[in-house]
Formats: C-alpha cells, sequence, structure tokens
C-alpha cells in the first residue's frame, strides 16, 4: 500500500509539543515536504505552523514531557482515533511517514506503539546497534521488531490504546509502554526511520531530569523504583 503527496489513506493526525521550539523550524518543513497535506497537524508550544496542512496551534500548558503530550495528544483524539506522536527534534525522511503507517497496516488488532527507528535513542530502536550487514544497509532496518519498551520519537497509537504519560520528563515514555503492555498490547518498531537530533525536546540538563523523575518514582511507583534503581543506590 503506497501513500500519495496529496492525501492520506488513514484519518490520523500528528500531534507535537515543545519547549523551545529549537529544531522545530526543521520537523515542520519535513513535514511539508513528506507528509500528505489533509493530514492535520497539531502543534503545543509555539505559533509555528506550516504552509499546506491545517495546523491547530494550542497553548503547552505542561510542566514537563509527561504533562505536554498528554495535552497534545488529548486534543488531537478529540478530532481523531489515530494519532502519530512526535519529538520536536526529529526530521522525517522521504518516507518516514509512509512506511510507518504501512507497518500499522501489516501488525495485529493488539498492537500498541509502532515507532520509528532513529540514530539517537535506546536499544532496538538505534540503527546503530544494528550488526549484520548486507551491502551498505542492515539487515535489520527492513524488520518489524517487537520490543517492550519503545521511545515514541515518530511513533504511531490508536486512542483505545493510549495511557497517560506520568508528569515526569525522563522515565515517562518507559512507564507508558509497561502499563500498555500490562493492558495485553504490544510495541513495535517499524522500518520506518527518522534523524534524531536529541535530548532537545526535555532540555539537555541530563542530571536534573533524572533526580526528578527518580524522585517521583520513588514516591509515586514504589515497587517500580526498587526494580529500577535499587543497584544504583
Amino acid at each position: 500500500m503506497g501513500l500519495t503527496k496529496g492525501s492520506s489513506v488513514r484519518n490520523v493526525s500528528i500531534a507535537i509539543a515543545t519547549k523551545n521550539a529549537k529544531c522545530l523550524p526543521v520537523l515542520l518543513s519535513s513535514i511539508d515536504q513528506y507528509v500528505p497535506q489533509d493530514v492535520v497537524v497539531f502543534v503545543s508550544g509555539s505559533d509555528l505552523s506550516l504552509p499546506r496542512h491545517r495546523t491547530i496551534n494550542i497553548r503547552n500548558e505542561g510542566h514537563n514531557f509527561g504533562e505536554s503530550y498528554n495535552q497534545v495528544v488529548h486534543c488531537a483524539y478529540s478530532m481523531f482515533d489515530e494519532v502519530i506522536v512526535a519529538n520536536d527534534d526529529i526530521v522525517l525522511t522521504p518516507t518516514s511517514y509512509e512506511l510507518l503507517l504501512n507497518d500499522v497496516e501489516l501488525l495485529p488488532e493488539d498492537t500498541g506503539w509502532v515507532s520509528a527507528k532513529s540514530d539517537y535513542v535506546r536499544g532496538y530502536q538505534n540503527i546503530r546497534e544494528f550488526k549484520q550487514r548486507e551491502g551498505i544497509r542492515y539487515v535489520e532496518e527492513s524488520k518489524i521488531i517487537p520490543t517492550d519498551i519503545i521511545s515514541p520519537l515518530f511513533g504511531y497509537i490508536h486512542k483505545d490504546k493510549w495511557v497517560d504519560y506520568k508528569p515526569i520528563n525522563w522515565f515517562s515514555d518507559d512507564i507508558q509502554c509497561l502499563e500498555i503492555r500490562a493492558n495485553g498490547y504490544k510495541n513495535y518498531v517499524s522500518r520506518s526511520y527518522v534523524h534524531h537530533v536529541g535530548s532537545q525536546t526535555i532540555g539537555m540538563d541530563h542530571g536534573k531530569n533524572h533526580r526528578e523523575a527518580e524522585q517521583w518514582i520513588k514516591e509515586n511507583m514504589p515497587d517500580l523504583h526498587e526494580q529500577w534503581f535499587s543497584l544504583q543506590n
């Protein structure tokens, strides 16, 4: 199944939240070039808009990654059943959107997240982790990979599968993935690829983000804190 430049075969929207909009213009430019023009784009935290796509700008009332994306995703779900969540610091390739939705079509009904591969991300999503070469490409690039936890850099999820992020910067997507899995759904890494600048969406203060998230998890999810952090302390 292919997608044309002019129209989308699915009733899907794109949701973006930004803090400083530093990388947002490049992302929006790639969406303008590579995403069908009838796809509505929701942007939280910036007045920037796309020249040919309907852009719905909303005020970012969140204090962290979790709150900001919950807000913009719920806004998108009020109009669409299907949403692609996008970090503000990625760049799409000509096939990112098409291949992501093609993979959604191939996967079963019990699918939670389907998210693109990238070059700045953890685990199986990171193309730098691939080992088996076939010419100038890696064999894993052409595979859909099941996994427990993904980062929704450019990720599709149906509203029936959605679980709100926790109100923290780091680990909110990890926890959400575990909760989606606990609800009986499976997460997948798509054959789709996006370039990821990295750490721009929530800022570069890794130490602060980690400490605040760990403290929240300790106070609100002590069993998970024991599982994740006991060996570090």
